[in-house]
């Protein structure tokens, strides 16, 4: 989460009088008496504004604090993310709440704490407003079939995939007991009092895992366009094909087009021509970068002289550049001009 306003720019009641004064948010109580510090806070946006954030007031550095008095080495500072992008963060931290939601009826919390259940039920409504703020912006933008997608791909998808890795699991316990033969049924169904159709369900289920997965590989491999760089890129084939597809990933890339303008060595590279934007190169953005992030989070094309005009490093083979990225809607502030001397052709030119 990037820092916002911190210490000593500022002192505590006023870190908080900048977030609750100045923008319009609603504090998330059950969460940070979950997860928060002596005299941390969080919030998120308004439902219903433009944007969808999330603030957390928190001690950054090292060391241990007491309440408003952080220890050497630590200070006070505002962090804002972007709601989508804090949900992972946020689950990992209420991990042990999510756990007990998931088992309430074995939760030895429930039973030592009446009332515990109030609390993370209240957890989880907090979570899901932030997870609905971020939904409701991509639901305005691109409509509800948008939003289902991405909550088929986030939610849906990965259970109904881990339902189904646990009843490959149980065949393979089940065969191993009782065999593949055409008894097997029978006696599965017998030893454990299951009517013969689920047990033969349950047999097949590692198979019909299996070809699942292999379904999926195929339809992946016909409908996922794999990029490669133009050029020796000092990577190894696969993982430049990985950030290339990556960058492509949302682009409408015109194979075999020049570039208008003259590309140094370097960019060379990875050179593509995108329709709108004209000739790009394919970028590792300095803002959106993590060491152990995935290409798609931070592997973007820009028009070609955006990134001369911004300059650029080459590590580890891949080309970095400073350029001005938005959090939300999740991309690079392309600037008309350069697309322009690229070759593009600008939104407000009346491209589609």
């Amino acid at each position: 989460m990037p820092t916002i306003y911190r210490e000593p720019d500022y002192v505590y009641e006023d870190l908080v009088d900048l977030v609750e004064g100045q923008l319009r948010v609603v504090e998330l109580t059950a969460i940070n008496a979950e997860i928060g510090g002596p005299g941390e806070r969080l919030w998120m946006t308004e439902p219903g504004l433009a944007v969808s954030e999330v603030y957390r007031l928190w001690h950054k550095g090292k060391g241990k604090s007491t309440d408003k008095a952080p220890a050497e080495g630590r200070y006070w500072a505002v962090d804002r993310d972007d709601a989508w992008d804090a949900m992972p963060r946020l689950r990992e931290a209420l991990a042990g709440v999510l756990a007990r939601l998931t088992r309430p009826g074995s939760a030895s919390e429930y039973a030592l704490e009446p009332g515990r259940e109030e609390r993370d039920l209240a957890v989880l409504a907090e979570l899901e407003a932030v997870w609905l703020s971020g939904l409701s912006l991509l639901g305005e933008a691109h409509g509800p079939r948008a939003v289902e997608r991405e909550l088929n791909h986030e939610l849906f998808i990965p259970i109904q995939a881990e339902l189904a890795r646990a009843g490959a699991l149980r065949s393979r316990m089940l065969q191993e007991r009782y065999g593949t033969g055409p008894d097997a049924a029978a006696r599965a169904a017998t030893e454990l009092g299951w009517d013969i159709g689920k047990a033969r369900r349950a047999l097949a289920a590692g198979d019909e895992y299996r070809q699942w997965v292999r379904d999926g590989a195929a339809h992946a491999r016909d409908r996922i366009a794999v990029r490669r760089p133009p050029g020796e890129t000092g990577l190894p084939d696969v993982l430049a094909a990985t950030l290339m597809t990556a960058a492509c990933a949302y682009e409408d890339v015109v194979p075999g087009r020049p570039s208008p303008l003259p590309l140094p060595d370097e960019l060379a590279r990875w050179y593509v021509f995108v329709q709108g934007l004209g000739a790009c190169v394919a970028v590792a953005v300095e803002d959106a970068y993590t060491p152990d992030g995935s290409p798609r989070d931070y592997m973007r094309v820009a028009p070609v002289a955006m990134v001369v005009q911004a300059g650029w490093t080459v590590r580890d083979g891949v080309i970095f550049s400073p350029l001005p990225y938005a959090e939300y809607p999740d991309g690079i502030e392309y600037d008309e001009e350069a697309v322009r001397a690229s070759g593009g052709t600008p939104l407000s030119d009346g491209s589609p």
